[in-house]
């Protein structure tokens, strides 16, 4: 299919100015990223009917572009752990053009549209017209930037300030509402990990803050290579971080956390040399409350801390061997949120 240009896709959008405006209000109201991207694919679908628009997600890894398919339907969503793949030549330059900020690209099929996140493209919206169609530019460009700017605000909202992570505002809503889903897959219990580096004050106290910061950065950055994309990563508090798998088995994730144990003994920190953490993990129980999770999980954690360091511990394996015992929340005590 030749590439069409610029001008054979414009025209003004043909629809009332209320419905416009009613797709608007709907798209700003959400407050989580998922919810954004489909009210976002919703509201092209109803403003451009006679076109067939995708949403791909890209992630960049050693200054190189990653994407894969995040929304094509409203119906069936694309399955979780969609694998990344390297883009084909023409929308690797497009992606790596980012500096540029083009607002839309021709491209075989269509137009592309990069979106952006403090001034890195993390996502791309693919918009194919039928024959005849024709697509208002204007109106694309704005919601593209509308996208945008509520991306940036969550983040701005969501983010730890030093690490990028997850800050404890999104981990106590997101812990809340695995715990309070009761329609939640029992074949799949999230599990929550408390991780801890080991003896971060003298960290702190030997070589200062700024290297203390150093190392929380570096711990994080290897946090968001080692594990999945779409297991939630927390700066909990201080040098102790969270954990949200979703689909994953204990005996996988106690692996996975081994793994990350010994791949932080392993790596140099600068001017520090060699860091360690401590985890503790536990089940997403239903029944339970936030602060109970959090409490078996901190139990872990601080066994941990008592034997050894350097390892990890379920509470649920460490409660059937006696090492560890339950404590009953007081109801006074559990509206944690």
């Amino acid at each position: 299919m030749e590439i069409r240009s610029t001008s054979s896709l414009t025209q003004p959008s043909t629809l009332p100015l209320p419905e416009i405006l009613d797709s608007l209000v709907e798209l700003t109201a959400q407050r989580e990223r998922r919810t954004l991207e489909i009210s976002l694919l919703a509201t092209l679908r109803e403003l451009m009917a006679d076109c067939t628009i995708a949403l791909y997600n890209c992630r960049w890894i050693d200054g190189h572009p990653w994407w894969r398919i995040q929304l094509d339907s409203l119906e069936e969503p694309p399955a979780q752990n969609q694998p990344w793949t390297l883009p084909g030549s023409k929308m690797l330059r497009i992606l790596l053009q980012q500096d540029q900020h083009q607002a839309i690209h021709p491209i075989d099929t269509g137009l592309c549209v990069p979106l952006y996140q403090t001034n890195q493209v993390v996502a791309v919206l693919m918009v194919t017209p039928s024959a005849q169609a024709v697509v208002d530019h204007k109106l694309l460009i704005a919601l593209a930037r509308i996208h945008e700017n509520f991306l940036n605000l969550l983040h701005a909202s969501d983010s730890d300030t030093l690490t990028g992570l997850y800050n404890r505002r999104k981990f106590d809503s997101q812990l809340f509402s695995l715990v309070g889903d009761p329609s939640g897959d029992k074949r799949r219990i999230p599990l929550l990990a408390l991780l801890d580096i080991d003896h971060f004050k003298q960290v702190n106290d030997n070589y200062g803050h700024i290297i203390g910061d150093e190392v929380l950065l570096m711990l994080a950055q290897r946090m968001q290579q080692f594990f999945g994309e779409d297991d939630g990563l927390y700066r909990y508090g201080g040098e102790e971080f969270a954990i949200l798998f979703h689909s994953v088995s204990e005996e996988k994730a106690q692996a996975i956390l081994e793994g990350f144990c010994t791949r932080i003994s392993n790596h140099p920190f600068p001017q520090v040399g060699q860091v360690t953490v401590s985890i503790g993990f536990t089940r997403l129980d239903q029944g339970l409350v936030p602060a109970q999770v959090i409490d078996r999980a901190d139990k872990a954690l601080y066994y941990v801390k008592t034997h050894g360091r350097n390892q990890v511990c379920q509470f649920e394996t460490l409660l059937r061997q006696g090492l560890v015992q339950e404590v009953e929340i007081a109801s006074g005590d559990i509206d944690l949120f």
